[in-house]
């Protein structure tokens, strides 16, 4: 027979509040850890729930004296989950509940890269402001505003230079924020970031600029328009 704590992993990844309530009233261990998978069988209870999503049973969890901090054997804990699976609403509980923020994955992404990476505004501003390092690198030299730019969030682009992040920032492949909004067209991104000193004279690796970048978008006329009216040159 299923011991207690396994079924409460099954009800969990089912979104089964009520039998998740009833075997924690049994005794189930709210900090068991398991899997329908054997890929899955060292994440806990909160993992699997944070993943998943169900918001209520997080709350439920929460309020059985978990370790939320946690770390399966990938470094992952239920904020890196939540985080990954853009769960704003149980990412913005964690938080309150003391998850703590500066854990990597395995591609050196914190948690406020993933939050960049998603435009979740307000939780990048509120990461920053509970210390998450705000020009962090990740395995490629991405930073949170160069992810936030390369995905086309202008508002999370703007709250994080007045954060201070720093706008001239290149990757192992020499690519800067301004590089990656012009080779999207997304003028509005571009507009910010020139307007915050950012510079256009820098070339990646394949010996490409923002402007010869702006050429290949698809508002190739208004990008390379936006470059040049700020002296960018062939």
């Amino acid at each position: 027979m299923p011991s207690l704590n396994e079924d409460l992993i099954r009800a969990i990844v089912k979104g089964d509040i009520a039998t998740v309530e009833s075997l924690l009233a049994q005794g189930a261990d709210a900090n068991t850890t398991g899997g329908v998978t054997a890929l899955g069988a060292s994440n806990t209870a909160l993992m699997w729930a944070a993943s998943e999503g169900y918001f209520e049973i997080v709350e439920l969890l929460l309020a059985h004296n978990i370790d939320i901090n946690v770390k399966n054997p990938t470094g992952y804990t239920a904020l890196m989950f939540a985080a990954e699976g853009d769960r704003r609403n149980i990412v913005s509980l964690l938080l309150d509940s003391g998850a703590t923020i500066g854990d990597r994955n395995s591609y050196g992404e914190t948690v406020l890269m993933t939050m960049a990476r998603r435009g979740q505004t307000d939780i990048v501003q509120r990461l920053v402001k509970m210390g998450a390092e705000i020009n962090a690198t990740n395995n490629i030299g991405d930073t949170a505003l160069y992810l936030a730019a390369d995905n086309g969030h202008t508002y999370t682009v703007k709250a994080l230079i007045e954060l201070v992040a720093q706008v001239n920032t290149e990757n192992l492949g020499g690519w800067t924020p301004l590089m990656m909004a012009a080779a999207r067209g997304d003028l509005e991104t571009m507009k910010i970031l020139l307007a915050h000193g950012a510079d256009f004279r820098p070339k990646n690796r394949w010996g490409a600029t923002a402007l010869s970048e702006a050429r290949n978008s698809f508002r190739a006329a208004q990008a390379a328009d936006l470059l040049i009216q700020a002296g960018a040159t062939e």
